[in-house]
């Protein structure tokens, strides 16, 4: 029959390391040390800490001889099995759902951050400004231009027709129009006498 010495030996070794690695969780309450973790990874812990003390149970009880599959240890061993699958369900979950979000998120962030920047919001209305009031000086110069060309080519035509082309201001028109309105009332219109005509001679 073969030792089982060098096993011993092995589990002696093995428990050290567990202590080692445990001491850390066993020093300070499991409550305080996940307050500090993400909802998930609470969740992990909790679900590690329970499966390594029922692992433990559940050798414990194989060591004394005990069927331990029939034990309801083994039934708590395979519901915290079971919770194992839904958190890695959780995590396969949340990084498909994670990177759509970042993406949308992205867009709503920068769309806040530009729309509350006072200085953007200063520089943007200031540029539409000015190309509201560029488009508008566009525009009259076009109306002007357009006006100009239609009176210098009336002119042109004016002259090359003998007519004398200048420029008439309303004061002037007006002027005239009294002169012309007086010498109507105050000019007598001369008429001819009956006098002062020839009779013909009637030779008899």
């Amino acid at each position: 029959m073969e030792s089982i010495q060098p096993q011993i030996e092995d589990l002696v070794t093995n428990i050290d390391d567990l202590e080692t690695a445990l001491q850390p969780i066993i020093k300070i309450a499991l409550s305080a040390t996940t307050s500090k973790l993400p909802l998930l990874d609470k969740a992990k812990l909790y679900v590690l800490a329970t499966y390594a003390i029922e692992s433990i149970l559940f050798s414990y009880l194989r060591l004394n001889g005990v069927d331990a599959k029939s034990h309801p240890i083994f039934q708590e061993l395979t519901r915290v099995k079971e919770y194992f699958n839904k958190i890695k369900t959780a995590e396969a979950a949340g990084v498909g759902s994670k990177n759509k979000l970042d993406k949308d998120a992205a867009g709503r962030f920068i769309k806040a951050g530009l729309s509350g920047n006072d200085r953007y919001d200063k520089e943007r209305k200031e540029r539409q400004d000015r190309e509201r009031a560029g488009a508008k000086r566009k525009l009259d110069n076009i109306a002007v231009g357009t006006h100009t060309r239609f009176d210098g080519a009336a002119k042109r035509i004016r002259s090359q027709e003998g007519e004398s082309v200048g420029v008439v201001k309303a004061s002037e028109v007006e002027e005239s129009d009294a002169t012309g309105q007086e010498s109507k009332e105050g000019t007598p219109v001369p008429v001819r006498s009956k006098k002062g005509r020839k009779k013909k001679s009637h030779k008899g």
